[in-house]
């Protein structure tokens, strides 16, 4: 007897070994299955999205389609992986418009796959006309498109008019060289935007709007931009910004900025840059929205959150039913922060979505949000009248603003510093001439030796 239950035993536990070998297997298949996306921050929007995506996957499909997000340690292993698997044909199946790559050189060596081919291939019922135009387009290189954007910010600026009135400025004509002439003339302590990161932001976004990446050309030669550089470098360098104090643009006295941005009011979602209205307004001041700096004046907007697809992936199916969760209207409404009705409103860090519908449901949403400024539980007449009249104004100046948006560009402002041709092509040069090491001139010629370099080899 001893001896037969031994043998049971025995029995079981290699049973139970390869049952946990076959478990194991099955593991390493489903592994090996998923969607690869690698990135040195797991805590990121875009990873959150994705952590929410692998949730929801699993009431379609099974755990295959999950994506792995791959952590490194910094962004310089990070892309020292990427490229060396990229040259090998290899590397993640999906890449982030944040990870500071070489996208321009990477779309020449076809390192990217055309989603609409994607789309047809698969037949998906993505219709990129459900979405707005102007953004979608900036996924579109040489007819292809190669990057699929899923949110967006207008580029633009909030500032009051007491605060350009301190200046002599006001916003029917105003004037960022007007701007940093009388900064120079007056000789005070400012700050622009109340952040380092920001001013740098506003550079490179000037630089960046004399380059077409598209047709490899540069204009820095061109008499506008070597007479307008030169008004944005004065009045970087001589910003005041103290790293240790909070600026707030509703503020025409102590720690007030002159100008910010959309995702320093809330994080940017409508929701946000309405409250900064009425913030504005509950000082008596005037809220005013001013397009970020360009020779024509035009009114842009910048990709917050978008992906591409490696073209050597053998999961581009997979890859597109992530596609089509994220550009999906509950996933737009959730992350743009129009659910709070719904008992969540994604992230402030977000602001606007892509789909036609979940952005006219965010409009309907924050048209419908009742402003209870003195927070005693109640929406009184006074309140009424007060939020009818700084809705009628807010309504009018940023639905203008998104309906009259020309163009878009892949690059997040907020990281603008950071991008791989502002930081690895251009970067040292721009410190340069920024301390006063090299002329106008010599920038212009240096950058532009350097980018053509950068584009044509």
């Amino acid at each position: 007897m001893k001896k037969v239950f031994s043998n049971s035993i025995i029995l079981a536990i290699l049973c139970a070994m390869l049952l946990s070998l076959t478990s194991c297997d099955e593991y390493k298949i489903k592994s090996n299955e998923k969607l690869k996306y690698y990135t040195s921050n797991a805590e990121d929007d875009f990873s959150s999205l994705i952590k929410q995506y692998n949730k929801k996957c699993l009431e379609k499909y099974d755990e295959s389609y999950q994506i792995e997000i791959i952590e490194f340690e910094n962004n310089d292993d990070m892309y020292t992986k990427i490229s060396t698997e990229i040259m090998a044909g290899e590397g993640p199946d999906i890449i982030s418009l944040d990870q500071a790559l070489p996208f321009e050189k990477l779309i020449e060596n076809n390192v990217f796959a055309d989603v609409d081919e994607i789309v047809n291939t698969y037949n998906s019922n993505i219709d990129f006309n459900d979405y707005n135009t102007k953004i979608m387009e900036s996924g579109i290189v040489n007819g292809k498109r190669y990057f699929v954007p899923f949110f967006y910010c207008p580029n633009i600026f909030i500032s009051t008019q007491e605060k350009l009135n301190e200046y002599n400025l006001n916003s029917t004509d105003f004037s960022y060289i007007e701007l940093s002439k009388k900064l120079s003339e007056e000789k005070d302590s400012y700050s622009l935007f109340g952040n380092e990161s920001d001013n740098y932001s506003f550079l490179y976004s000037f630089i960046d709007s004399y380059v077409n990446f598209d047709d490899k050309t540069t204009n820095f030669d061109a008499n506008v931009f070597l007479e307008n550089i030169d008004y944005i470098k004065s009045v970087v360098n001589n910003d005041n910004t103290d790293v240790n104090t909070y600026y707030d643009v509703c503020d025409s006295e102590n720690n007030g900025c002159i100008l910010s941005t959309p995702k320093s009011l809330l994080g940017g979602s409508i929701g946000g840059v309405k409250s900064a209205y009425y913030n504005i307004f509950l000082q008596d001041k005037t809220p005013i929205i001013l397009p970020n700096f360009n020779d024509e004046n035009k009114i842009t907007a910048y990709v917050e959150c978008g992906i591409a697809i490696n073209q050597k992936s053998d999961k581009k199916d997979k890859a597109l039913r992530f596609i089509e969760y994220c550009l999906s209207e509950d996933v737009q409404e959730y992350w743009c922060g129009s659910r709070s009705d719904k008992g969540f409103s994604g992230t402030n860090q977000i602001s606007l979505p892509v789909n036609n519908k979940a952005f006219d449901y965010a409009v309907e949403v924050e048209t419908n949000e009742e402003w209870d400024h003195n927070e005693d539980g109640e929406f009184d007449e006074k309140e009424r009248k007060f939020s009818e009249n700084v809705d009628s104004i807010f309504w009018k100046d940023y639905l203008g603003i998104i309906k009259d948006i020309s163009e878009c560009t892949l690059y997040d402002y907020k990281d603008l510093e950071n991008t791989y041709y502002n930081s690895s092509v251009i970067g040292d040069i721009v410190d340069k001439y920024l301390k006063g090491d090299i002329s106008t001139d010599m920038f212009a010629s240096q950058i532009t030796a350097a980018t053509e370099i950068y584009l044509t080899e």
